[in-house]
């Protein structure tokens, strides 16, 4: 990295976690910019799911049954 990386990265660590995900959500702009197509079709997919499992279509599992599948040991 350079050394104004280096030095960001060095100076958000001191941050609360909140102005860490904001600059995280900025950078992330930069280098990937959203269209509000691609942020409609997600919300649309979002809420198909959220009514398959509604009607009972789609299988669901308990938090706790995936966590205990996926601690590490």
């Amino acid at each position: 990295m350079s050394l104004q990386v280096d030095a960001v990265v060095e100076l958000a660590k001191t941050w609360p976690t909140e102005d860490q995900v904001n600059l995280l959500d900025a950078i992330f702009g930069l280098v990937s910019p959203t269209s509000g197509d691609l942020e409609t079709q997600w919300a649309d997919e979002c809420d198909d799911r959220c009514a398959a499992i509604d009607r009972g279509e789609m299988p669901t599992l308990a938090a706790e049954e995936v966590m205990s599948r996926y601690q590490r040991q």
